[in-house]
């Protein structure tokens, strides 16, 4: 590799590190590891001119050509590496009447959930570190959440007053475009680094929509699946005591299903003193001590170990309880509800709104060092 091909990787770190959730640098050199097992240099090249967005502004073939004549590439020759690149899910593409577009994609949510169905275990060990490293503060820095916790719905069923956006089948049924289920990539990873998830046996969890949907069908990562399956789907992943977590808009593009033990966000927050800081959720539990038995089962249902006995009878840790309601239906004495907090959360119209929030928040927290 010559030394014109080494620093165009630098040049893509920095400019990956632009975008809402950027690319941040180590001392270990592990993030160009990272992207030189997914960029060739001329793919690099390619990468550095184009810019990110979600949904809002792709760029057509006709465009994107216009700013790499200097690579010397002609316009299949062009197409053909971007239609590569979108293939290993290092960018996004997206065709409307019969026009192609590009965007770039974000590392995180991006393509390390687009390696799905193709880890191994030396890009997870360099992903691990490279999260360990850096990538945590990256997404956490800002505190504000690209996920938003939607509750357990039979933990909302007696509250008059629930927010369109926090309830499961309204959340479902206004979405726009299809509908997709994928394997949980998080699970893969500790799948094949022998630590099984603990909470379910089930791989096909994950749920994309519109945009995203689209991507993943288009793609081979996911399956195009109805509303009313999503649905099925979701009560399913609620009965075994998986947390969802929504992207952070009002018309979200994904739903997780999470568990403590295989997601980077829940185990990766529960170190911290107050995890709830990181988390969009508009409720918290509360337990009735007069009605709690001590059976402990809310204590294994939860994912971020907010619960615990004291003189035997279960105590939730405020900063660390989520509300997602997990607790709730479970509790043979009904001892356990979820409280609405007195300042709501609202969440962005759109996916792109919230990553307008993010880069603005990062851009302040940057000036203000």
């Amino acid at each position: 590799m010559t030394e014109d091909s080494k620093d165009v990787y630098k040049e893509l770190q920095k400019h990956l590190d632009q975008m809402p959730i950027g690319y941040p640098t180590t001392k270990s050199g592990v993030e160009m590891r990272l992207l030189k097992r997914f960029f060739t240099p001329i793919e690099a090249e390619i990468a550095i001119r184009l810019h990110f967005s979600w949904e809002r502004d792709y760029e057509t073939l006709d465009k994107i050509f216009e700013k790499t004549k200097d690579l010397g590439l002609s316009k299949d020759e062009l197409e053909k590496h971007l239609d590569q690149m979108a293939e290993k899910g290092i960018i996004y593409s997206k065709t409307a009447d019969d026009v192609k577009a590009y965007a770039n994609a974000m590392f995180l949510i991006g393509m390390y959930e687009h390696q799905v169905n193709r880890l191994d275990k030396e890009f997870l060990n360099d992903f691990f570190q490279y999260l360990t490293q850096a990538m945590g503060l990256e997404i956490f820095g800002t505190k504000i959440s690209q996920f938003r916790t939607v509750p357990v719905e039979e933990s909302l069923e007696y509250h008059n007053e629930v927010a369109n956006y926090d309830e499961l089948r309204t959340v479902i049924s206004e979405l726009d475009g299809p509908l997709a289920v994928a394997n949980c990539v998080c699970r893969q990873a500790t799948d094949l680094l022998g630590h099984p998830c603990k909470v379910t046996d089930r791989r096909e969890l994950c749920l994309g929509f519109g945009h995203m949907a689209q991507y993943y069908i288009d793609h081979g990562l996911g399956r195009e699946i109805s509303k009313e399956e999503a649905l099925t789907l979701l009560r399913k992943n609620e009965e075994e005591g998986l947390v969802l977590q929504a992207g952070n808009a009002l018309r979200p593009a994904f739903i997780c299903s999470c568990c403590g033990c295989c997601c980077p966000v829940l185990r990766g927050t529960k170190i911290f003193p107050r995890p709830v800081q990181f988390f969009s959720a508009n409720y918290y539990a509360e337990v009735d001590r007069e009605l709690c038995s001590g059976c402990e089962t809310c204590v294994q249902r939860c994912q971020m170990n907010a619960i615990r006995m004291v003189k035997e009878l279960a105590k939730i840790n405020l900063k660390k309880c989520i509300g997602c309601g997990n607790c709730v239906p479970t509790c043979p004495e009904e001892a356990i509800q979820l409280i609405k907090k007195d300042q709501e959360i609202d969440p962005p119209p759109t996916t792109d709104e919230l990553y307008d929030r993010i880069l603005e928040r990062k851009l302040e927290l940057k000036g203000k060092k």
